[in-house]
């Protein structure tokens, strides 16, 4: 759970930054947004696939771009 500590005479606007800082790093809103609505299992698996295909095809073209072969 994202927490932040302030100090009485602490600005609010500072800790607020903080605090969404914390939110992100920790990924709760992408968990929020993945759980909002149901996805059938198939569509996961599609999902992960293509997202898995892309990695593959980034990694490619850096190997390419950097001159290493596989």
């Amino acid at each position: 759970m994202a927490t932040v500590n302030i100090k009485e005479n602490d600005n609010i606007e500072i800790a607020i930054k903080k605090f969404r800082k914390e939110v992100e790093k920790e990924g709760i809103l992408k968990v929020l947004k993945d759980k909002q609505f149901y996805k059938k299992p198939s569509l996961e698996k599609k999902i992960a696939k293509e997202k898995s295909e892309k990695r593959l095809k980034r990694k490619m073209r850096k190997e390419k771009r950097l001159g290493i072969k596989t």
